[in-house]
C-alpha cells in the first residue's frame, strides 16, 4: 500500500489558489470551501462579491469553516493574480481568438508542475455563476481550461467546477509524491513539452499588467496601433506573451526595448559607443 506525506502534498497544494469572480449566491462560496478542503487546497480568493459575509457561507462550508478566516477579498481581479506566475481561466465557451486550451486533467499536472520544479504560485479562476468570464478577463490567464462534460448535458455550476479541479491538482500531486517516492521519474512532462529550468525567475502577472501598456504605448508612438481603432491586435499580443512566459532577465530585456524604441521615434536617443550603454543579457 503506498503512503504519502500529507505535509508534502499540502505545502505544494498551499501555491495554489481558486478565484472566483462576481459571485452571486453566498452557498456556492460555502461549497466551494467545503469541495477545497477535501482535496486538501486552503487559499479562496474572492473578487468582489455581491454578499459577504453571509450565513449561507458557514452552512454550507460544512466542517471547512477555517478556511472561511483566510478567505481574501479583493475588488479587481487583477488584484487576485497580482503575484502568481501561472493562471488559468475557466471557460466553456468558444472565444473570438482562441487562447491555449487544456483539459482539467493536463491542466492540473502543469499546474502542479509550476509549484515543484520552480516555486511558482498559481490561479485557478472561476467567473460568475450565469456568465462565467468575460473575455477580458479571460485575457489575463496564460491557459484556459475546460471539464470535458457530457456534450448533451454539460451542465455544472460553479462549486462543482472547483471540486473537480481540486481533485485532479489533488491527484497530480500525489501521482507525483509517489514517482518521487519510486525515484523514477525527476520530473513530471506534460503534453510532451521539455522540461524547463529558469536560470532567472519568471515574472508575476503584477508585472505582465506593466509589461501590456508599455507594449501598446510603444507600438501607438511607432504608428504601429491605433488605439482608438485596436482591433484584436492587443489581445493576440497577450495570448503571445501568456503562452511565452517570461523570465526576468527577458522582462527586463524587452522593456529596455520598448524604452529604446520610444526614445528613437521621439528623437530623444543619441547613438553611444559607451559599451556600458549596451544590453547586458
Amino acid at each position: 500500500m503506498k503512503t504519502f506525506d500529507n505535509a508534502m502534498v499540502s505545502s505544494h497544494l498551499n501555491h495554489v489558489r481558486i478565484v472566483m469572480v462576481n459571485t452571486t449566491l453566498p452557498a456556492n462560496i460555502g461549497s466551494a470551501l467545503r469541495a477545497m478542503k477535501t482535496m486538501g487546497l486552503s487559499k479562496l480568493v474572492l473578487v468582489a462579491p455581491k454578499t459577504y459575509p453571509h450565513p449561507d457561507i458557514d452552512a454550507l462550508a460544512a466542517g471547512a469553516t477555517d478556511l472561511i478566516e483566510q478567505i481574501e477579498i479583493v475588488e479587481t481581479l487583477e488584484q487576485a493574480i497580482a503575484d502568481c506566475h501561472l493562471v488559468f481561466g475557466t471557460s466553456a465557451r468558444s472565444r473570438t481568438i482562441p487562447w491555449p486550451l487544456l483539459d482539467v486533467r493536463p491542466a492540473s499536472e502543469k499546474a502542479l508542475q509550476a509549484v515543484v520544479q520552480q516555486q511558482q504560485e498559481v490561479a485557478i479562476i472561476f467567473g460568475r455563476e450565469d456568465r462565467g468570464l468575460t473575455n477580458e478577463e479571460l485575457a489575463l490567464a496564460n491557459y484556459h481550461v475546460t471539464i470535458p462534460v457530457n456534450t448533451e448535458y454539460g451542465v455544472l455550476n460553479v462549486a462543482q467546477a472547483i471540486q473537480i479541479i481540486c481533485y485532479e491538482l489533488r491527484m497530480a500531486t500525489l501521482a507525483y509524491e509517489q514517482q518521487d517516492n519510486n525515484n523514477d521519474v525527476q520530473s513530471m512532462p506534460v503534453n510532451n513539452q521539455i522540461d524547463m529550468h529558469w536560470d532567472e525567475p519568471l515574472v508575476t502577472q503584477e508585472q505582465m499588467q506593466q509589461f501590456y501598456p508599455h507594449l501598446e504605448k510603444m507600438l501607438e508612438e511607432i504608428e504601429f496601433l491605433d488605439l482608438n481603432n485596436p482591433r484584436l491586435l492587443p489581445l493576440r499580443l497577450r495570448r503571445l506573451f501568456g503562452r511565452i512566459q517570461l523570465d526576468r532577465m527577458e522582462y527586463n530585456l524587452l522593456r529596455g526595448i520598448f524604452t529604446r524604441v520610444q526614445a528613437l521615434s521621439q528623437g530623444k536617443w543619441k547613438k553611444s559607443t559607451d559599451k556600458e550603454d549596451q544590453p547586458h543579457v
